[in-house]
């Protein structure tokens, strides 16, 4: 596949906007686990995460550009195009994300005002980086799957992330667990990818069906490949990714199923946490693989 620098790119970006939703949604109750410089510190840290995603993906989508230096002339119709859109709301999201951990880093405290600025922008990002394959001649892109796929790659990578994030971090910070999610918050982030992969799921008889009908009745191919046939081909990759996801989600309920009955308190113990971190690494996979299947046509 030739499509690697792309994939990256929108893969990591998501997941760093995806992890950024998740900090603004929970930002209050990690607050509350952590006081003083610790608590500065391990929001620093989380924030430089998102932006080293975000900055590797930046840095790949340039790789794809025959001449990287030419870079600024996407800006040049940004009334028009959705290439130069998805680069504007690119940099102002990485602008105020950047903003964000500057600012954390010199006043020790997150500023809610800059990072709700960057939650935005990575919003519209994502439609505006779905809208260039959605209105594209790729017959296999040219449907709202398109953005269903983005969006839920930003969501379920988000809150796998999160919690993946939140554990590594949490145990470099003196080998012990500092930050412990309750119980409730570990139900929304299953919430958050359950719904997110199982939505994208149902949706895809309504999809096959296009792509069906869209096979008989029209009879052009994007060169140098025919997109249907070659998304058809890789039927078997796509049914393993979507038995990953739905294995992620199954494993996850299972982890907080246990610590459930282990425990009358609302916090997470250790017990479980294996299966909470199988299951949101399974959630991680199963969406790169999602996004391959994406780019795959170019195979």
């Amino acid at each position: 596949m030739n499509e690697w620098p792309l994939l990256l790119f929108t893969f990591l970006m998501q997941t760093s906007i995806g992890l950024s939703v998740m900090l603004a949604l929970f930002a209050k109750k990690l607050s509350a686990n952590l006081t003083g410089k610790t608590h500065s510190q391990f929001l620093l840290w989380y924030v430089f995460v998102a932006c080293a995603f975000a900055g590797i993906g930046l840095l790949s989508s340039i790789t794809h550009l025959g001449v990287p230096l030419n870079a600024p002339n996407s800006l040049l119709n940004i009334f028009s195009s959705w290439l130069s859109r998805e680069v504007v709301f690119t940099a102002t999201y990485f602008a105020f994300l950047g903003l964000t951990f500057l600012w954390l880093w010199f006043k020790k405290e997150l500023s809610y005002l800059l990072l709700g600025l960057a939650v935005i922008a990575g919003l519209c990002d994502v439609y505006a980086m779905a809208s260039i394959y959605r209105y594209t001649s790729m017959l296999t892109w040219m449907n709202d799957n398109t953005y269903l796929m983005f969006y839920g790659t930003m969501l379920t990578a988000g809150a796998a992330g999160y919690y993946l994030l939140i554990s590594l971090l949490s145990r470099f910070n003196g080998g012990r667990s500092t930050v412990q999610i309750p119980t409730r918050g570990l139900w929304i982030l299953w919430a958050v990818i359950g719904v997110s992969l199982i939505i994208r799921l149902v949706y895809q008889p309504t999809y096959e069906s296009y792509l069906v009908h869209t096979s008989y009745n029209n009879e052009s191919i994007t060169f140098p490949v025919d997109s249907i046939r070659a998304y058809q081909g890789i039927w078997s990759l796509r049914i393993t990714s979507w038995i990953v996801g739905m294995l992620a989600v199954i494993v996850l309920g299972i982890g907080i199923f246990r610590q459930m009955r282990t425990t009358s308190s609302e916090v997470l113990t250790s017990n479980g946490q294996g299966y909470l971190l199988l299951g949101c690494g399974c959630a991680m996979v199963a969406e790169f693989m999602l996004r391959y299947c994406f780019y795959a046509i170019h195979i």
